[in-house]
């Protein structure tokens, strides 16, 4: 008959029969003094006697040995796992754990009802298989676990609101997590009987490829617990969705336009036609796009623009229409638009003759042109690297250093704490440059500002090699991402410096066709600002790309990108938000203001001698604001679903028991009756019970008998083990 245990470790209890046994040898050669005088009689009466005496003392050997595995066995738990507990009263007591399956997935709706409807129905309907005095814990799945009931007695009422209080989550199945806290949840039962339910959608791109994590703690709860998976009935899985939203190119000021980018994603298996993609800035729609037709699989990068007319932080929004699943049918970003954008360039080898200095070419792609009515936003001021010490750089956004021989250390201090206070910093090299000295000079503090180390400067081998991108999906290569591969192809850099990157910096551009590769654009975050180094010239020296035009589109990115915090960046549900705040910064807390209105305060914190903000609850996608600054200025951040969870496509019964095989997993499919093959798989009656009150039985027995067994030792038998000749034949002639 199987047997489950428990406490299995417990087992080890049964070691202990080993106690009696080494007592009785012990006692074995314990020598004992017999005071007689007749020393035949005493002889022929101690064979008698030391057989009985044996006999009686392995008698109880034997009861305290049984004791002893009894009461271990006893602790370790048992129960019965058969038909035959039934006789014995099996099915008591009941302990399930109820893991519910609450990620944006389960909020597709294929018909009248949503995923998550269908399987709260399958919880009520498990209620079938429990019963007052159970113990019921539920939990709800997503990016975390969230547990609404802990081990508490079943109660329908009770039970009935927790399910009708959960909702499907803006967030995905993080199932790792969520199936620690299963284990630990299992593990508190203090039952014989465990059952773990988890009701899931079976989501493909989670359950057909698990981890060994997620095996693993599927193990240790099938060890622990019987295990169900029930899923939700099978469905189309039709869904389009929007997966990002991002700026491609523009400038984030004031009158400008600004091209962004949504990709439209197809995940169904049918064809969508006449798909309309509108961008809303705040709540008025300022562009539309109809994409014709998206085939199953394809993605459909759709361009929208939109004028900035006014500074402050832009609520963007790209939407589609109403489909199966609305979580993941808009995507949205912030612009912090300013109105102007001040840039500071350093020309490290001036000239009064035109275009041979190091930066005429990069002023004009600054500003090609100069403004009618003096109404520039962006406003560019050139110096000689002399004149460095004597401006103030906090009143630019961005500093340009371009060629620049040397600086002192006062300069890079002053650099230094400008681009921690999210200042950007672009740096040109040049043959002023020497490796050694500028790699000494532009440490600040224990790092240097610089995102690599400078080694010598070489010549391409194959007289310039054209621009590649490192990091397609980095907001610069984006930008350029558009222009033709023959434009791209002409680009050439004839002369650079090799470098070697820091921990922590970003390859972003390479020069094509140079083995070991050979950075050409890398950037770096130090505290709220960036750094970019390129690794050859600002002027037409080492390459041509002055004179080309990637070069006005690659500056004027690298501007916008510069001026860009990292909090502007759109976050994923479940993310914590950090907005850094300046050094100078003397607020102790800020509050966010969540998508639906709620507030809430969070402490300022300091770490690596940066102030943060960080807001951990970020469950809602839409948009946050926060006050954070002394000119009481809001931010603004925008947080979105995770993607991966759009893809809606779900596992068969059939396919998830395959996916699941090898693990001690029960699938109960839509089909089957789920309380019918609940109560079959049931464990039996728990035996500890009875195998308690066997060992106090047996300690009582071998009490009773070792009292006994004294009390004839002593004398007090009435029944001696040897008589006299005389009393033997009195007997005989009595009988």
């Amino acid at each position: 008959m199987p047997i489950n245990f428990g406490n299995p470790w417990l087992l080890l209890g049964l070691a202990g029969v080993a106690v009696p046994i080494l007592v009785h040898l012990l006692n074995r050669f314990r020598q004992r003094r017999l005071e007689w005088a007749a020393m035949e009689l005493l002889r022929r009466a101690m064979v008698l006697r030391s057989r009985r005496i044996r006999i009686e003392d392995l008698l109880l050997l034997a009861l305290r040995c049984l004791a002893v595995i009894l009461i271990a066995l006893a602790m370790s738990r048992p129960s019965l796992r058969s038909e035959a507990a039934k006789y014995l009263g099996a099915g008591d007591h009941v302990g399930a754990v109820i893991a519910l399956d609450a990620s944006y997935s389960m909020a597709y709706r294929p018909g009248v009802g949503s995923r998550f409807d269908r399987a709260a129905e399958i919880v009520r309907n498990l209620k079938g298989a429990l019963h007052p005095g159970d113990g019921v814990s539920l939990l709800v799945m997503g990016n975390r676990p969230r547990t609404l009931l802990r081990n508490t007695a079943f109660d329908d009422r009770r039970l009935e609101k927790a399910v009708a209080d959960a909702a499907p989550l803006a967030e995905p199945l993080n199932l790792e997590p969520c199936l620690e806290r299963l284990a630990l949840l299992a593990g508190e039962m203090k039952v014989p009987i465990r059952e773990c339910y988890i009701v899931t959608d079976a989501q493909a791109v989670t359950w057909g490829r698990l981890s060994e994590k997620a095996r693993g703690a599927l193990e240790r709860i099938g060890s622990l617990a019987r295990l169900f998976v029930l899923p939700t009935a099978p469905d189309s899985g039709e869904n389009l969705a929007i997966r990002r939203l991002a700026l491609a190119a523009g400038s984030l000021r004031r009158g400008t336009v600004a091209r962004l980018t949504a990709d439209v994603a197809n995940l169904g298996r049918r064809p969508q036609r006449r798909v309309v993609v509108n961008l809303l800035a705040g709540e008025k729609v300022v562009d539309q796009h109809v994409v014709e037709q998206i085939e199953p699989g394809e993605t459909v990068t759709v361009p929208l623009f939109v004028r900035f007319r006014e500074a402050g932080s832009v609520r963007l929004s790209a939407r589609i229409g109403q489909d199966g699943l609305e979580t993941d049918n808009v995507r949205h970003a912030v612009a912090r638009v300013r109105n102007r954008v001040s840039v500071l360039v350093v020309d490290g080898d001036p000239s009064d003759r035109p275009f041979s200095n190091e930066t005429d070419f990069l002023m004009t792609a600054l500003v090609p042109k100069a403004p009618a009515g003096g109404g520039a936003t962006l406003v560019p001021e050139c110096i000689p690297w002399m004149e460095l010490p004597t401006r103030r750089l906090e009143n630019h956004d961005v500093v340009v250093l371009a060629n620049v021989p040397d600086l002192r250390r006062a300069q890079v201090e002053g650099l230094g704490a400008f681009v921690r206070d999210g200042g950007g910093l672009l740096v040109f090299l040049g043959d002023k440059i020497n490796p050694v000295l500028v790699n000494a000079r532009m440490r600040h503090g224990e790092e240097s500002l610089l995102p690599a180390e400078v080694a010598e400067a070489v010549a391409s081998p194959t007289g310039g090699g054209p621009l590649a991108a490192v990091d397609g999906d980095h907001a610069l290569t984006r930008a350029l991402r558009p222009l033709p591969p023959a434009l791209m192809g002409e680009t050439r850099v004839r002369r650079f410096f090799k470098v070697t990157p820091a921990a922590g910096a970003r390859p972003i551009l390479k020069i094509a066709g140079i083995e070991p590769e050979a950075p050409l654009l890398i950037e770096k975050t130090i505290g709220r600002g960036k750094v970019l180094l390129f690794t050859s010239t600002a002027d037409r020296a080492w390459n041509n790309l002055p004179a080309h035009p990637v070069y006005p589109i690659l500056i004027h990115e690298a501007v916008t990108y510069l001026t860009t915090r990292a909090h502007e960046r759109p976050f994923v549900v479940g993310e914590p938000l950090v907005v850094p705040l300046a050094r100078q910064s003397i607020q102790t807390s800020v509050t966010f203001t969540m998508p639906d209105g709620e507030e809430l305060a969070v402490q300022v914190t300091e770490r690596e001698g940066r102030r943060l903000a960080r807001c951990e609850q970020t469950d809602l996608p839409g948009f946050y604001r926060v006050l954070a600054g002394e000119n009481r200025e809001p931010v603004v951040l925008a947080v979105n679903p995770e993607s991966r969870e759009s893809d809606v496509k779900t596992l068969a019964s059939r396919d998830l028991a395959k996916a699941l095989s090898g693990l001690p997993v029960h699938v109960l499919g839509p089909g089957e009756n789920v309380v019918e093959a609940i109560r079959e798989s049931r464990i039996g009656r728990p035996l500890w019970q009875l195998l308690l009150i066997a060992a106090l039985a047996v300690l009582a027995l071998e009490g009773y008998l070792a009292r006994r067994f004294t009390r004839r030792l002593a004398g007090g038998d009435s029944s001696p083990a040897f008589s006299t000749r005389e009393e033997v034949a009195k007997r005989r002639a009595a009988g």
